[in-house]
């Protein structure tokens, strides 16, 4: 590296005052600190900056023009107009030896008096102890840098130690909580969502266990379903397991006991329960048609009077009554003279229809079948010429021998009547939608 050389001796200062002294203690004790070890690595940069302000010179110049002129105007001291480099090994050395002789020299030459003029010894002293003072400092600096080298070293195995351990922590943290969740859960699906994500978990085999667990108690629950009607046993099924395999199924099941129960009701509000737990979800809706026409049959939607309603009530009921112990003469006297529809039959006379009944009696002399119709939810809806239309839920028991051998309800009788109150048309809606033409 090249070291900066300053030849003291082809530069004569001339102290003729005290300005000039000062200057030259300010001179020499800013080039022991350059050229001192701390800094000897930054002579390549003092070449190019000025050492007073920091502002760029060129590299033959001691300092910036502005600090040269300062100097001059201020110190009255001619600053040397370059620098002269050589690859001297032993210029640090020597510096100080030829600073002090040059200024010995000088002031031999020139003696200075005066009250405030610094004696050569003094200048000397001054100059060694800047020497010791930047040797302690550079000492002092190395000591500094080892000890926050280590210190960053320390925290650097402090960090990483840090970031290791809090990544295993999180890591279980996480697995814990997961595995909590499950347990909550306590579900096939919850098991094995936590056996994928840790499947070298803590808890891996316990999880195995109880899906397994699981699973035998859904297959036997599944199993006890197949034959049972319990509403409420297919209900905790869905609720308990809630991604079985079998959830299709039981809900297919349940669907069709829901109907039924709806159909045995046979009512305008069993109905609407129906739909209604089809449109939350609950069930698949596959009756949902069949519901909402049949809860259009007996909803009450038109203003009704009590004693209209009662007299529909006693026809209907006597009429079934009749019907029901073969009292057909009876039957007749509820019929208009002109009857467009009589259960599968078409238009035909009150006469002839008596006639009918009389004939399928006399055939069928032990097997009846009776008419029990719902009198409570009886709807009916008077027309604009009249007549008025009711429709009554049903019952129907077969019986053989005077046994009763099966008995469905789910009917639907349609009546229609004039303004005198006489059956014109009458027919049934059977269960699941069917209907006797």
């Amino acid at each position: 590296m090249r070291l900066v050389l300053f030849e003291v001796q082809k530069y004569k200062f001339c102290f003729s005052s005290q300005k000039q002294m000062k200057f030259a203690r300010l001179f020499i004790t800013f080039f022991i600190f350059v050229y001192s070890d701390r800094f000897y690595k930054k002579v390549v940069f003092m070449l190019t900056f000025c050492p007073l302000c920091g502002k760029n010179k060129s590299e033959e110049a001691l300092f910036c023009d502005d600090c040269t002129k300062k100097i001059r105007n201020e110190y009255e001291v001619e600053v040397p107009g370059h620098l002269k480099f050589e690859n001297n090994a032993s210029t640090k050395e020597n510096f100080s030896e030829v600073g002090n002789n040059c200024l010995k020299e000088e002031n031999a030459s020139q003696p200075i008096t005066g009250p405030d003029v610094v004696p050569a010894d003094e200048e000397t002293s001054f100059l060694n102890n800047n020497t010791d003072f930047v040797a302690h400092k550079r000492k002092h600096g190395k000591r500094r840098g080892i000890v926050f080298g280590c210190f960053l070293a320390i925290i650097g195995i402090l960090g990483a130690f840090s970031f290791v351990y809090k990544q295993h922590v999180t890591r279980q943290t996480e697995e814990q909580i997961i595995w909590e969740a499950a347990m909550s859960a306590n579900t096939v699906n919850a098991y094995l969502a936590y056996m994928n994500e840790y499947p070298n978990g803590k808890y891996f085999a316990d999880a195995e266990a109880k899906m397994k667990v699981l699973k035998n108690r859904e297959a036997s629950a599944w199993e006890n379903l197949k034959i049972s009607e319990n509403i409420t046993e297919f209900r905790d099924f869905l609720q308990q397991y809630p991604d079985s395999p079998y959830r299709s199924l039981v809900r297919d099941r349940l669907d069709s006991l829901m109907w039924m129960a709806a159909l045995a009701a046979n009512t305008a509000e069993s109905y609407s329960e129906y739909m209604v737990a089809a449109d939350s979800g609950e069930l698949p809706g596959n009756y949902y048609n069949e519901a909402q026409k049949r809860h259009e049959m007996l909803f009450q939607s038109y203003p009704v009077t009590a004693e209209e309603l009662d007299k529909i009530k006693a026809i209907v009921a006597d009429f079934y009554l009749a019907l029901s112990d073969g009292n057909y003469k009876k039957v007749t006297e509820y019929l208009s003279p002109k009857v467009y529809r009589f259960f599968n039959k078409g238009t035909d006379s009150r006469d002839n229809i008596l006639k009918g009944l009389q004939l399928s009696m006399s055939k069928n002399a032990h097997y009846s079948v009776k008419f029990i119709p719902c009198l409570d939810a009886v709807q009916y809806q008077k027309t604009v010429d009249e007549r008025y239309r009711v429709n009554v839920p049903l019952v129907k028991e077969h019986h053989n021998d005077e046994r009763v051998t099966r008995t469905i309800s789910g009917y639907i009788g349609h009546i229609e009547m004039d303004s005198e109150m006489r059956i014109l048309s009458i027919y049934e809606t059977k269960p699941y939608g069917a209907e006797m033409q």
